[in-house]
């Protein structure tokens, strides 16, 4: 459920957790002359227990330029901040995150309304992992995120698209309570104690998974629907493990019983509804 993520955080930059920040893809359409960014090449980066995981934009700002104009990253980004602002006006309609993430759904089925050809193959595009570069947008996910434990070079974003799809949800809703794992990182594990446990799950609450060999790793995603011991998961950093995709938004089936994920809780929060 990883994916490498090659040079993403070349530096140990401090993230400032707090209140809700301005989208990176807001900064980044109006910046022409944005520096360029190239993640095919350069060592995987490995991460200390607390370190703090930079967002994408300071990542940019720490890096000097390495690559021409024609850097493909360049058009990729900026394309990338085009679709996020068609997510932008959809969050502001006050959905639930649930709904957030089943409108990254329609992005990845192709099933966005009135959508030309072009925007339907870029969103489909755009909601997965992909082979070389890193993801713009889901490397945007982890601006919802604070701290993470790390391992090795691959970075998990289940955690990071749930979290995502809260902060766009909370954006446009006057909810007192704003608060949801920032701090704690991007960990699924940050989530197994988020508001409350509950035994008769509904439909866009999350499900949280720990895995058998090492409890701080899991897996996390919004309950979609429950048949008997499976549970289908509308989440990120799922399914279509191959050379080409790593992972991806859709729904998959998770067994209730699995001895190697095993089902930690389900959670109900009143931020999710």
């Amino acid at each position: 459920m990883g994916f490498n993520r090659r040079q993403m955080l070349a530096y140990g930059i401090a993230v400032t957790a707090g209140s809700l920040s301005v989208p990176w893809y807001s900064k980044a359409i109006a910046q022409e002359t944005i520096e360029e960014l190239d993640f095919s090449f350069a060592p995987p980066v490995q991460w200390a227990a607390g370190e703090a995981v930079p967002t994408l934009d300071e990542y940019q700002q720490s890096l000097d330029a390495v690559t021409g104009p024609e850097n493909p990253f360049k058009s990729e980004r900026k394309r990338a901040a085009e679709l996020l602002l068609e997510m932008d006006k959809f969050s502001e309609q006050g959905k639930s995150p649930f709904q957030i993430a089943e409108h990254f759904l329609a992005w990845r089925k192709g099933n966005v309304e009135n959508d030309s050809a072009t925007d339907r193959k870029d969103r489909q595009y755009y909601t997965r992992e992909w082979p070389v570069r890193g993801n713009p947008v889901i490397m945007g996910f982890f601006d919802a995120t604070g701290f993470r434990t790390p391992s090795g070079d691959t970075t998990y974003w289940c955690a990071a698209f749930v979290s995502d799809c809260i902060k766009r949800s909370l954006m446009s809703r006057s909810i007192k309570d704003r608060l949801w794992p920032y701090n704690q990182g991007a960990a699924s594990a940050a989530y197994r104690s988020f508001g409350n446990s509950v035994d008769t799950p509904q439909q866009g609450d999350l499900v949280v998974f720990r895995n058998s060999g090492e409890a701080w790793r899991g897996h996390i995603g919004f309950v979609y629907g429950i048949e008997g011991n499976v549970i289908r998961v509308l989440g990120g950093n799922q399914g279509a493990q191959n050379e080409y995709n790593g992972g991806e938004v859709n729904v998959s089936a998770f067994n209730q019983n699995s001895a190697r994920l095993k089902f930690h809780s389900f959670r109900r929060h009143e931020i999710l509804s």
